[in-house]
């Protein structure tokens, strides 16, 4: 009987950017298939790639995206010749589907460029997220995951790709192999780990044990148990610091509670919502009402919506902010020439009284600036605070991951020239979304297998060298981009 074969074709050395084909005869899914950001951040130069037939072609030419046979969709390959071209003589695979870990782009963000007759596997909750995450950001193709805008029409003919939900524990319905999910603690809810019974293969996508949800990742490893191979990201190999959730709460109260006539801002991942939650409770035993930006309150109304198992904040409470878009109507006319419509969903829904949450503009948090805690969804929410004008000394505190590239760099340092500008008094409050070099080991103990896989990862020879000094004592197999491992 033939052997498995299981391709890394992206995330063998990066951090991100998993695309993992597992392969047997003619059948094949994909374990995600996420854009590699730092990749595509280092090639896309200006708006010429927004020019979707030309995007295909830098893509495939920069290998953003994988040089393989049998994946793509034909309405983006008929556009250009040069893409026939460059896939001519590639190698190729049969795929049937492809499983998403998680709502990170790095995981399922490429998945718009492939066939529709690749049909697409996530949970229920999973799904919400990653709709919600497409509706309320400015992506074309990277957003076109369930479904897709065929270019070769004039009228572009909407596609609709097969979905899959899958169940925690159970097998996933009509995918080739024997698979079945787990949930696992990770920085984004319905976050899963994989195990494929055929193949003896465990994934992790990303994982960690020190978060608030580290029961379900035990859960996890205990369900993998003994399998011969373990596929395991290795993001932070390279450090043994760790701080749990629970500290970084701890110290959000402190840092907010140091100042309690002053303005606080906490600023979190888009899809964080363990993080908000935690927030939104240190808002209330502090008297003081979250403000959630926009954003986050659309992810929480679509997860709601889609009435997800995922433990989500009550925002009866809390307040929205009221983003001033409009020269218009003092400043919030809202008409679809200045509000997107996912934006105007979320204030119509308050206004009309449908949905909870009172909406709170910039001049009304100014006037009473020791009431309130805004919780913002990315760091250019700082041009909003040069709204609110907030006092000098003001508490604003960061809970998201440090830059990691030239380009997150940059718009760090214009972040902190805003920081210096408003006289605001910042702060650091974060918990890595993955294990640490300890964590790491532990789960390798855990698990027990034959050989370990390292991906998601910038020193994957840091597992050769544990191997070595016998903190690792199983195969480390390190995959190559060039050729398949071969699962015996």
């Amino acid at each position: 009987m033939q052997s498995f074969n299981l391709w890394i074709l992206d995330g063998a050395d990066s951090v991100g950017g998993n695309k993992i084909a597992l392969t047997k005869d003619d059948q094949g899914i994909f374990l995600d298939f996420g854009v590699n950001m730092k990749k595509r951040r280092a090639y896309e130069v200006s708006y010429r790639v927004l020019a979707i037939a030309n995007k295909m072609f830098y893509h495939l030419y920069s290998e953003i995206l994988p040089r393989i046979r049998g994946i793509y969709r034909p309405d983006l390959i008929e556009l250009d010749e040069r893409v026939r071209e460059m896939l001519a003589n590639q190698p190729q695979l049969s795929i049937q589907a492809s499983l998403i870990s998680h709502a990170h782009m790095d995981h399922y963000g490429a998945v718009g460029f492939l066939s529709d007759e690749i049909s697409i596997a996530v949970s229920n909750s999973m799904k919400a997220v990653i709709e919600a995450m497409a509706e309320s950001s400015f992506y074309d193709i990277e957003g076109e995951i369930f479904r897709l805008r065929d270019r070769r029409g004039e009228g572009r003919e909407e596609i609709k790709r097969t979905c899959e939900i899958f169940e925690e524990g159970k097998r996933v319905s009509n995918v080739p192999f024997n698979v079945k999910t787990y949930p696992v603690d990770h920085s984004v809810p319905a976050s899963f780990g994989f195990l494929v019974e055929d193949a003896s293969l465990a994934y992790t996508g990303d994982i960690r044990i020190h978060g608030p949800r580290k029961d379900l990742t035990e859960r996890f490893l205990e369900k993998v148990r003994g399998v011969d191979y373990l596929l395991i990201e290795g993001t932070r190999i390279d450090t043994s610091t760790n701080i749990s959730e629970e500290n970084v709460f701890k110290m959000i109260e402190e840092y907010i509670a140091e100042k309690p006539e002053k303005f606080a801002c906490v600023m979190v991942s888009s899809t964080d919502l363990d993080r908000v939650r935690g927030v939104i409770e240190i808002a209330r035993r502090l008297d003081r009402t979250p403000i959630l930006s926009p954003r986050l309150a659309y992810l929480i109304d679509k997860l709601m919506e889609a009435k997800t198992k995922i433990a989500l904040p009550s925002l009866k409470d809390a307040c929205i902010y009221f983003e001033r878009r409009s020269l218009r109507g003092g400043g919030y006319d809202l008409s679809p020439r200045h509000y997107r419509r996912w934006m105007r969903e979320v204030y119509e829904s308050r206004l009309d009284g449908r949905r909870d949450g009172v909406l709170r503009k910039a001049e009304e948090i100014s006037k009473d600036q020791g009431r309130y805690i805004l919780i913002a969804n990315s760091l250019d929410y700082v041009l909003e605070l040069a709204q609110i004008r907030p006092e000098p000394g003001s508490r604003l505190i960061v809970s998201t991951s440090e830059p990691h590239d030239e380009e997150q760099e940059i718009s760090w340092g214009k972040f902190l020239e805003w920081v210096d500008l408003l006289r605001l008094d910042m702060r650091t409050a974060h918990s890595s979304g993955h294990a640490d070099r300890e964590s790491i080991l532990k789960i390798i103990e855990e698990v027990d297998p034959r050989a370990v896989i390292p991906i998601h990862t910038e020193r994957p020879y840091e597992f050769q060298r544990l191997k070595r000094v016998g903190d690792i004592r199983c195969e480390v197999i390190l995959p190559h981009l060039s050729k398949s491992i071969t699962l015996k």
